[in-house]
């Protein structure tokens, strides 16, 4: 018998699983593919190439391109030749230039040393250890359009898009820099020369059809779920729920809400997951907070969000003043054992990642989520250490 009633492997449908075969993504995958299939035949004379790819949370633009940087290091390795792929999600493990090019050492170049160099200094030397092992790169920024909205220094997107100027008389060995953002709004955050390196056509991801989600779904499902654990009446629930207007399309949000089901179906011991389940569960949650957006959470951010979700309950009100929060979150790192937790260093950016609605200091809420059901979950994020990056 298996260990689970329910599950097969849970972990595909998890965001960080990337299936071999994409529904309804296989026309972006090749098209990335097509930009880039040049470089895998002669590298040497293949120039710098720039890629935006543009589209709402959860329609599949991370999965796509990572998909498509795996099948470009399989048609390289076939010629003989080395790719490696350097993914980078900004909101996850940005910060400022330095961290973000010292991730780009780390996973290109793992044998430079990073310490005592300069931003500038640590690209200089990953070009040229990549010429010199006859090594080739694609980088892939997630996310760049939070970097832009919370940094002031946009000059990551003139470094990254001007990687062949640092010594042009020499073959630039990384053949492709990736941009992945929500929307373009971030273009006017940046100057002039920042967004003509950039360019302006992006490859944009349109919203699923639930009849789309559904076919996605059906493709997880059949990974993650034991045989007759899951029907198709779930799934046709669960995708109508995806592409209505309140989750947007987001399927990340549908995976969280088929794993919660199928949790809730294995604790009641049901034998499959019902509608009931599904039900329950999505009246309990908040499409704009899912397992993924907590995952990036540092400790500190997740502490923070934690004393919003307490002075909620305590006043029972919509919105909350900013003094209501410092005092459940000295409460709160006093019961933590943080030495100190000072909100307002967090508000900020929480309000950035959609998880916090701040209309004024006097204004503070959540968007929807259910209160009862978000603090435990954040509480374990907080005991496990969250995110390192504070």
């Amino acid at each position: 018998m298996p260990e689970s009633a329910i599950f097969r492997d849970r972990s595909k449908l998890s965001p960080r699983f990337v299936p071999e075969e994409l529904p309804h993504r296989q026309a972006q995958v090749d098209q990335i593919t097509h930009v880039f299939a040049d470089a895998a035949v002669d590298p040497d004379r293949f120039p710098l190439t720039i890629l935006q790819v543009i589209g709402t949370a959860g329609i599949g633009k991370t999965t796509t391109v990572i998909r498509s940087a795996r099948l470009l290091e399989e048609k390289f390795a076939q010629n003989r030749l080395s790719l490696k792929t350097a993914y980078v999600n900004l909101k996850l493990q940005g910060g400022n230039k330095f961290a973000i090019y010292r991730l780009l050492l780390e996973r290109l170049a793992p044998d430079l040393p990073s310490q005592g160099l300069s931003a500038e200094e640590m690209l200089r030397y990953l070009l040229r250890y990549l010429r010199e092992n006859k090594q080739y790169a694609l980088v892939v920024m997630d996310e760049i359009d939070y970097l832009i909205k919370t940094s002031k220094d946009t000059s990551i997107i003139y470094d990254l898009t001007r990687l062949n100027e640092f010594e042009p008389e020499k073959p630039c060995n990384v053949k492709g820099v990736i941009f992945i953002a929500r929307s373009t709004d971030f273009y006017s955050r940046l100057d002039p020369a920042e967004l003509s390196t950039l360019g302006r056509v992006p490859m944009e991801f349109g919203q699923y059809t639930v009849e789309q989600v559904s076919d996605i779904l059906e493709s997880r499902c059949a990974q993650a779920f034991n045989p007759k654990a899951i029907g198709s009446d779930v799934i046709d629930m669960v995708s109508k729920i995806t592409t209505s207007a309140q989750v947007n399309g987001d399927v990340r949000y549908a995976l969280d809400l088929l794993l919660y089901a199928g949790n809730l179906a294995e604790s009641q011991g049901t034998g499959r997951v019902t509608l009931d389940q599904v039900r329950k569960v999505h009246g309990q949650t908040h499409p704009s907070i899912t397992t993924e957006e907590i995952e990036q959470l540092s400790k500190n951010h997740a502490a923070s969000l934690i004393a919003v979700v307490r002075a909620l309950k305590s006043r029972k009100k919509q919105y909350v003043e900013l003094k209501d929060v410092r005092l459940h979150a000295a409460e709160l790192a006093e019961q933590l054992g943080i030495k100190k937790l000072d909100v307002e260093d967090y508000l900020d950016d929480l309000k950035v990642r959609r998880l916090v609605d701040m209309r004024s200091l006097k204004e503070i809420g959540l968007h929807g989520a259910s209160l009862a059901e978000l603090e435990p979950v954040l509480m374990a994020r907080v005991r496990s250490g969250g995110n390192k990056q504070a």
